[in-house]
C-alpha cells in the first residue's frame, strides 16, 4: 500500500482484530473452566439423590472441593481475592460495613470479618470487599463508611 493513511487504517484494523481474537480466546477458556465446575456440581447433585452422599459432612466436603476447584481455576486466570481477616482495611479495596470494638491485640482499621469477598483482576479492583473493622479509640460503633 502506497497511501500512508490506508496503511495505518489497515494496521489498526489488524491490531483490533488480533486483540478481539485474544479476548475471545480468554473468555472461552474462562467459560470452559466454569463449565468444569458446573459439571462437578451436576455430578454431586445427581449423587445427592442416591444414598452415596447421604452424609451431610461428606456433602459439605464435596461442595468445598468444587468451590476450591473453581477458585483455583479463576486464580490461574488472574482473578485475585481481596479482603482477608487481619489485614488493614484500605479504601481502594475494602468497603467498611460495620465497625466493632477492637479485641485485644487488634489494631485500628484491622479487618475482623469479611462479609463479602472482593476481587481484583490484573491489578484492577472489580469489587471491593465488604468488611467489618476494628474501631480506633474515637470511632463510633455500627457506622457505615466508604
Amino acid at each position: 500500500m502506497s497511501d500512508p493513511a490506508a496503511r495505518l487504517a489497515y494496521e489498526h484494523a489488524r491490531d483490533l482484530a488480533a486483540r478481539d481474537a485474544a479476548h475471545r480466546a480468554l473468555t472461552e477458556r474462562l467459560l470452559l473452566r466454569c463449565a468444569d465446575a458446573l459439571d462437578s456440581f451436576d455430578r454431586l447433585l445427581a449423587e445427592g439423590a442416591n444414598s452415596a452422599v447421604s452424609d451431610v459432612e461428606t456433602y459439605r466436603r464435596s461442595l468445598a472441593l468444587i468451590a476450591g476447584q473453581l477458585e483455583r481455576d479463576l486464580a490461574e486466570e488472574g482473578l485475585e481475592r481481596v479482603g482477608h481477616v487481619g489485614e488493614r482495611a484500605e479504601p481502594a479495596t475494602h468497603h467498611v460495613v460495620d465497625v466493632r470494638a477492637a479485641p485485644p491485640g487488634a489494631a485500628g482499621d484491622e479487618v475482623l470479618e469479611v462479609v463479602r469477598r472482593g476481587y481484583r483482576y490484573r491489578g484492577q479492583v472489580l469489587r471491593a470487599a465488604r468488611v467489618v473493622v476494628a474501631a480506633d479509640g474515637g470511632t463510633e460503633q455500627g457506622t457505615e463508611r466508604e
